[in-house]
Parts: C-alpha cells; sequence; structure tokens
C-alpha cells in the first residue's frame, strides 16, 4: 500500500478517520511484515475513494507506484530476456507477494489475454481493487514491452464509472466495463520480443523506493527486501545485496557494523511473518513453509520451535482454542 496515505492526504480526506473506520493503524499500511487482511484491504480502497471523492483514486495509487511497489520480485523479471518469459516469472510469484491476487496468461489465436483473477468473493464487487489491480499489471507489461506500449484493449469487472474517458487515456485503449474478466489484451507476437531496456531501470526504482520509504532504517531496507525474496526460495545475502545494489561483501560488512547478520535478520523476518500467517486460517503449514521460503513444512516445524518453543501447530491450536 506504498504511496497511500500520501495521495489521501493530497486529496484532502482524512487519513486518521479512514484507517480507523477500517480498523487499521498507520503502521500496517507501512510495515510489509504485517499481513493486512484482504478484505480490509478492500474496504479500505473504497472507503478511501468514497471520502476523497475520486471515483479513479485507484488509478491515481498506481499513477504513483511503479515496480517498487513488488519488491524484490521486480528484480526477478530483470533477468528476463523476452517478455513472455518476464510475465511468466512475474505471474509465477506473484501470488506470494500478493496473496489475493492470480495472474493468468493465455493465448488465443494472434492474441494475448493478461486476466487478473481473485479467488475471494470480498473482491467482485469492489469497483477499487479491479481498477488498481489491472491498472499496475499494466504498469508492469509497461516495462517489460516499453514504455510506448499499449494494450489492445482492457476490461474491467466493474461499472462504467462517469468518466470513463479517464481510464481510455490511463490504459491508452479502448476500456470494456461490467465485463466477464479483468485484465488486459495485446497482440500475440509480441511475446516473442526481447525484453525492454526499461526495466534496466526496475533496480534503481527499488533501491529508491528502499531509500525514501526507509530513510535512515537501513535494517528497515534489508528486512523489506528479505520479505519479498521469501517465496522465491532464492532468499541468500547475494541477492538481498544485488536488490539493495551492493555487494555481499559490503552487505556483510554493513550489517557487521550494526551488531547483527544476515541468517538473523532472515529468522527476524520469518519469525515475524510466521506469527502473521498462522493467525490466518486459510493457509496451511506447508502454504506457509512456502510463503518462508524453507524446503519443506519439517523444516519450517524445526525453525518455528527454535524461535518460540512450540511447533506451529500448536501455537496454533493455542492461539484459536
Amino acid at each position: 500500500m506504498s504511496e497511500f496515505p500520501s495521495l489521501v492526504r493530497d486529496l484532502g480526506a482524512p487519513l486518521d478517520q479512514i484507517l480507523e473506520d477500517v480498523g487499521l493503524s498507520l503502521e500496517q499500511i507501512e510495515q510489509p511484515t504485517l499481513l493486512i487482511p484482504f478484505d480490509q484491504q478492500i474496504r479500505l480502497m473504497q472507503l478511501a475513494a468514497q471520502l476523497c471523492e475520486c471515483e479513479q483514486f485507484a488509478l491515481e495509487l498506481a499513477r504513483r507506484q511503479d515496480m517498487a511497489v513488488f519488491g524484490a520480485l521486480s528484480i526477478l523479471v530483470v533477468q528476463a530476456s523476452t517478455v513472455q518469459q518476464g510475465l511468466q516469472m512475474f505471474g509465477r510469484y506473484l501470488h506470494y507477494s500478493v496473496q489475493a491476487v492470480r495472474l493468468d496468461i493465455r493465448e488465443e489465436g494472434e492474441l494475448v489475454y493478461l486476466l487478473v483473477e481473485s479467488p475471494f468473493d470480498v473482491a467482485a464487487g469492489s469497483d477499487q481493487f479491479w481498477d488498481h489491480a489491472v491498472a499496475l499489471l499494466c504498469t508492469v507489461t509497461r516495462m517489460v514491452c516499453g514504455q510506448n506500449w499499449a494494450p489492445r484493449s482492457a476490461f474491467l469487472q466493474r461499472p462504467e464509472p462517469s468518466e470513463p474517458g479517464l481510464y481510455s487515456r490511463y490504459f491508452r485503449c479502448p476500456v470494456a466495463f461490467d465485463s466477464e474478466f479483468s485484465g488486459l489484451v495485446f497482440e500475440r507476437d509480441i511475446l516473442e520480443r526481447p525484453i525492454s531496456s526499461s526495466i534496466n531501470n526496475v533496480p534503481s526504482q527499488l533501491q529508491h523506493y528502499l531509500k525514501t520509504s526507509f530513510e535512515g532504517d537501513f535494517l528497515e531496507q534489508v528486512r523489506r527486501v528479505i520479505n519479498s525474496l521469501l517465496p522465491t526460495q532464492g532468499c541468500t545475502s547475494g541477492t538481498v545485496a544485488q536488490c539493495m545494489g551492493f555487494s555481499k561483501r559490503s552487505l556483510q560488512r554493513k550489517l557487521q557494523i550494526q551488531n547483527t547478520s544476515f541468517q538473523q535478520q532472515l529468522d527476524l523476518v520469518r519469525s515475524e511473518l510466521a506469527i502473521s500467517y498462522l493467525q490466518e486460517p486459510r493457509f496451511s503449514l506447508t502454504d506457509i513453509s512456502e510463503l518462508l521460503g524453507f524446503a519443506d513444512s519439517s523444516v519450517f516445524t524445526r525453525s518455528f520451535r527454535r524461535w518460540f518453543g512450540v511447533t506451529p501447530s500448536q501455537w496454533r491450536a493455542r492461539r484459536f482454542g
């Protein structure tokens, strides 16, 4: 939810009231290791649009965000060589970073359908959710294809807004409302193109985001990157250093100055996320193991016992009786 507080303030709406009405704190919005229930995220966006008197609130939010909003996941896309590889890699790991969203890439004849889906019923009636999801998908695709790229058409599962022209100008294409699906459509031959050089801006965008969002808090920057990389099974000191623009040795030296180590920060993030995920009944222990980047649930169980003195199952049983 980066940029959400600043957008609400710029539009003159009462941020404190919005957060209070939804039952969230500013810390939850700004702290990446705190899991915000999806229904609260939905209510947050809907209420903000209402009190800001801005029907296109989600588009304005997406306009302020770039690939850095996906954290270190964006760095993985940089490694792709073609548009197809970039989109497939993004879709593969997206649901780990944003559990409420799935990306489906379908090829039908000469067209490609990039479809945004959610398994939660609460998303169905949220105009702001679909607007934001497809707008960010457009941002990612434009970064992969090049800034001059535009889809052939966009589809949104929402009623037609009072000013539909704002949407066609944002997506740079015709937009269909009240659609059976939400997503973007473009020509199939684009998939085979080399990934755009625009993607080279992603590492600097991520590093800028980290420095401006967590200015003066180096350890929080490290934890933010760890948080994003965990589900990819590739969260190492080397990949974290790469995301932050350091060599592995420089990262280790900076951590030593802070009287800590990469392993200690890794354990801290994992332990905080584990507690957060265990409070969500929809996550099985296998799901949580994957989200935390463990090879299997037995490794997760041993680590959890080391952190808290009980197994994840025991902790959950005590928490929910």
